[in-house]
C-alpha cells in the first residue's frame, strides 16, 4: 500500500481560518510533488483567473515525495503562484532545510488565500497553525527577521520570510531560508506575492519524519551510489558554482557589459572560483541531504561582527559581476550580501543595474534621475546605492523596482532595446549565442526565461542522458535535433523539481531508472521512466494552459533580439547567433501543439488534462 504524499494546509488570511487538503493519491502520482503538484494545487484554489496581487492569488509552497529523505540532493522545495513580475506562471525552487523541516512538522504543502489586515508571520509547530503579529518585524531585513523569530521560537526552527523588497512590492523580490545562509527562491516576484498578503515570513518545526514505505531500502539505494557520486561531483564541491565564471566566459557563456562584450578573461578570473576560494571562502554549505556542498560561507561584509554567510553563487558573479564590468571580488561579496538582507534576486538586481548603467552611457538618464549616483561601468558603489533605492521604492529605484521591461516603457526611447528580458524578467547568466538550446529553453519556459527549466546546454557540454534519446554531447551551436532534446531536457528538469531534488545529482548519475526505485521506496508508486516522463509532459503542458489562460501564445515564445542579432566576435562563441524560429518550429510539432504555441486537444485529452 502506498504511503499518501500530498497533506497540504490550506489557510485563508481573511478570516484568520485553515484546513488541511489531502490530495488523492492518483493526483499525487500525476503531479508528482514540488512545483508539479503547485500548478495542479493552484488551477483548483483558483479556477478563474486572478491578478498577481489579487488577495485570491494563492501562494503555495510545496515539497516534493523526496523531500528529506535519503535519496541524494533530495533537500528541495517549491513556492509558486501567479507571478506578479511577469503576470504568468510562477514557481521558484530552492534547497536549504525549510522544506525538509515542514514535512517533519507534518505538512507536505501549504497554501496561503487573502490578505491580513495586519503585518502577520505563520507557524507550524509539529501540525499545529499559529498566525501572530508580525509588526515588530515589518521592516527588518531576512537576516534580522530570521534571527528574531528564532529569538521567539527557538533556535530549531526553519524560518521563510522576505525582506524589504519583499514588503514594498518590487517585483524582483524572493523568499530566503536558512537565516545568514541565505538559500533564496529568488525569482519570479513571490517575495511580493507573499508581502502583498502581508505575510512577513513563514516558521516551520517539526519533530516527526515523513513516513515511507521502505526507508532502509531507500538508504541503502543512495549509499550504493555514493562513492562515484561524490567522485564525479568533486569539482562543485571544491568551487561550487562560482567555479563555473572562468569557463563560461572563455566559451563565451558569460554576460558582460550587457550582453555586449563576448571576452573578459582578466577580470573573470577575479570574480571566480579559484578567487573566492582561495582568499574568502570560509567552510562549505549543505543543504539537507546534500553530500556536495556547493554552497560557499564567506564572512559577514555588511556586518563585520557576522562571523558567516552564504556568498555568491555563479549567477549571482556574473550578473551582477562581469555584466555590470564589477570585477572586484570584496564588491561582489557585499552586494550579495545587501540583495540577500533586502530580499532581492541578485540575477534581476545585476540586470536592472547593467540597465541603467547602459541607459547613462547612451544619455537617456543623468543626474535628474541619479542624483549624485554615479552610475559609470564597473562602480560598484553606484550599484549598491542604486540597488538600495530599489528595494526602499525610492527615486529612480521606484522606476527600476517593476522590473526591465516596465521601466524601459517607462523610460521611452531606445530603453527597450538595452532592457535583456522577456517578460519583465531578466535573463539569466547564460548566453544562448554560446548553446543553441539555451535560446529555445528560455523562451519556452513556464516562467519566463530560466537556465535550468530546461538545463539543456548540459548536454550540449558535457553530460549524456540516454533516457530522453541524448547518446552523446551535442555540437552547441547546431539546430538538428536541439528541439527534440530540449523537450526532453524540459521533462527531466519539470520532473525534478517536482520530486524535489538538486539537478546537480544529475552530473552525479542519478537517472530515470533510479528515481523510479526511490519513488517506489519512498511512496510505494511502482513507477517505470515512461510513466515519469509523461508526468512530467503532463505538468508541463498544465503550466502552459495556465499561461494561456493569462494571454499567452506564439507571440510569448521569445527573447530579446540582442541576443539574437548582435554578435559578439570577440569571444569564445564567436559570431554564432542561435538559430531560434527553425528550432521553434519543430518544438510546436514535437510537443503536439497548434503553430500558435496551443496544445492540441488530442494532446491534452491524452494527458488527462482535457
Amino acid at each position: 500500500m502506498s504511503r499518501q504524499f500530498g497533506k497540504v494546509l490550506i489557510v485563508n488570511l481573511d478570516d484568520r481560518a485553515s484546513r488541511t487538503w489531502q490530495i488523492e493519491d492518483q493526483k499525487c502520482r500525476q503531479f508528482i510533488g514540488g512545483a508539479g503538484l503547485a500548478a495542479y494545487v493552484f488551477q483548483q484554489l483558483a479556477p478563474d483567473p486572478v491578478a498577481p496581487l489579487d488577495p485570491a492569488n494563492p501562494f503555495i509552497a510545496l515539497t516534493g515525495p523526496l523531500t528529506g529523505t535519503a535519496a541524494l540532493l533530495s533537500g528541495r522545495h517549491s513556492f509558486a503562484g501567479r507571478s506578479p513580475q511577469t503576470g504568468f506562471w510562477g514557481e521558484a525552487s530552492v534547497g536549504g532545510h525549510w522544506g525538509r523541516e515542514l514535512r517533519r512538522a507534518g505538512f507536505d504543502g501549504l497554501a496561503i488565500l487573502g490578505r491580513s489586515e495586519e503585518p502577520v508571520y505563520l507557524y507550524l509547530n509539529d501540525g499545529r497553525l499559529e498566525i501572530r503579529n508580525a509588526g515588530h518585524l515589518w521592516g527588518l531585513d531576512t537576516f534580522q527577521t530570521d534571527q528574531a523569530l528564532k529569538a521567539e521560537l527557538g533556535d530549531k526552527v526553519q524560518t521563510c520570510v522576505i525582506g524589504p523588497a519583499g514588503e514594498n512590492l518590487v517585483k524582483f523580490s524572493g523568499l530566503f531560508t536558512d537565516g545568514v545562509h541565505a538559500r533564496t527562491a529568488a525569482r519570479c516576484g513571490l517575495g511580493a506575492l507573499l508581502g502583498s498578503k502581508r505575510v512577513k515570513g513563514i516558521a516551520v518545526r517539526g519533530t516527526g519524519e515523513p513516513p515511507l514505505r521502505e526507508p532502509e531500502a531507500l538508504k541503502e539505494s543512495a549509499k550504493a551510489l555514493l562513492a562515484d557520486f561524490t567522485g564525479r561531483l568533486k569539482g562543485m564541491s571544491e568551487f561550487g558554482t562560482p567555479g563555473l565564471v572562468g569557463p563560461c566566459e572563455s566559451i563565451g557563456d558569460l554576460p558582460i557589459n550587457n550582453w555586449r562584450q563576448g571576452r573578459w578573461t582578466e577580470g573573470a578570473k577575479r570574480i571566480g572560483g579559484q578567487e573566492l576560494k582561495e582568499n574568502y571562502l570560509k567552510k562549505k554549505f549543505f543543504c539537507a541531504g546534500c553530500v556536495v556542498g556547493c554552497g560557499r560561507t564567506v564572512a559577514g561584509v555588511l556586518d563585520p561582527l557576522l562571523q558567516e554567510t552564504g556568498g555568491p553563487e555563479y549567477e549571482t558573479l556574473g550578473m551582477l559581476g562581469s555584466n555590470c564590468l564589477i570585477d572586484s571580488m570584496p564588491a561582489l561579496l557585499r552586494l550579495n550580501e545587501l540583495c540577500n538582507r533586502l530580499g532581492l534576486d541578485t540575477i534581476d538586481a545585476g540586470a536592472v543595474v547593467a540597465f541603467a548603467m547602459e541607459l547613462k552611457e547612451k544619455g537617456l538618464i543623468g543626474p535628474a534621475e541619479l542624483g549624485s549616483i554615479d552610475l559609470d561601468w564597473g562602480n560598484a558603489k553606484a550599484a549598491e546605492e542604486l540597488i538600495e533605492l530599489i528595494a526602499r521604492r525610492e527615486g529612480f529605484g521606484d522606476l527600476l523596482a517593476d522590473g526591465l521591461e516596465a521601466a524601459a516603457e517607462r523610460v521611452g526611447g531606445l530603453a527597450p532595446e538595452y532592457a535583456i528580458q522577456t517578460h519583465n524578467m531578466a535573463l539569466p547568466a547564460h548566453d544562448p549565442r554560446a548553446y543553441s538550446s539555451i535560446a529555445l529553453g528560455y523562451a519556452t519556459s513556464s516562467r519566463g526565461p530560466c537556465h535550468v527549466n530546461a538545463f539543456s546546454h548540459m548536454f550540449e557540454r558535457a553530460t549524456t542522458f540516454p533516457e530522453i534519446g541524448v547518446e552523446a554531447v551535442l555540437d552547441r551551436f547546431a539546430s538538428q535535433g536541439k528541439a527534440e532534446m530540449v523537450v526532453g531536457a524540459q521533462h527531466v528538469m519539470y520532473l525534478w523539481d517536482s520530486l524535489a531534488m538538486c539537478k546537480f545529482n544529475i552530473f552525479g548519475g542519478v537517472r530515470l531508472h533510479l528515481v523510479g526505485q526511490w519513488l517506489e521506496q519512498a511512496t510505494g508508486w511502482d513507477v517505470d521512466a515512461a510513466e515519469l516522463l509523461e508526468a512530467a509532459e503532463r505538468i508541463f503542458n498544465l503550466k502552459r494552459v495556465l499561461n494561456i489562460g493569462w494571454g499567452w501564445s506564439r507571440k510569448d515564445d521569445r527573447l530579446p533580439l540582442r541576443v539574437l542579432t548582435l554578435r559578439t566576435n570577440d569571444g569564445g562563441a564567436g559570431d554564432h547567433l542561435p538559430p531560434f524560429n527553425v528550432m521553434l518550429a519543430d518544438y510546436y510539432k514535437i510537443r503536439g501543439w497548434t503553430e500558435e504555441g496551443l496544445p492540441q486537444p488530442e494532446t491534452l485529452k491524452r494527458l488527462d488534462l482535457a
